[in-house]
């Protein structure tokens, strides 16, 4: 399990930084709302990162019960995500829509490589 969390730990440190690198390029390049986008990318793999932490905290040693924390909270949480973002369709606020949508996608993103990962050879 251990191996597990370092690679997952790996790949949020360096999707968490890319995501800062990339928000630094747009800000300075005058694109704040794309800006924007990144930072709410990152806050995401940041959000997730914890939930990992969590997860091993509280089930120490225990890789199903860690499995099992993260992936009710990545099916959990978002789900008032996909609400919003379908409010947001229903008013026509694009802004908001697009916001949920980025979020959504780094979920679906983050959950197919932690099943890469922890399905993977130890």
């Amino acid at each position: 399990m251990e191996q597990k969390m370092e690679k997952l730990n790996r790949y949020f440190e360096e999707k968490i930084a890319g995501c800062g690198q990339r928000d630094r390029e747009l800000s300075a390049d005058g694109r704040g709302d794309e800006a924007v986008f990144e930072k709410v990318r990152g806050n995401i793999y940041d959000v997730m990162r914890t939930w990992l932490a969590v997860a091993a905290r509280i089930n120490p040693g225990n890789a199903d019960a860690v499995k099992d924390f993260f992936i009710q909270r990545a099916e959990q949480i978002p789900a008032s995500w996909a609400a919003a973002c379908d409010k947001a369709k229903e008013h026509g606020d694009t802004v908001r829509m697009q916001t949920e949508q980025v979020k959504l996608d780094v979920v679906r993103e983050v959950r197919a490589k932690f099943d890469e990962i922890w399905e993977g050879a130890e």
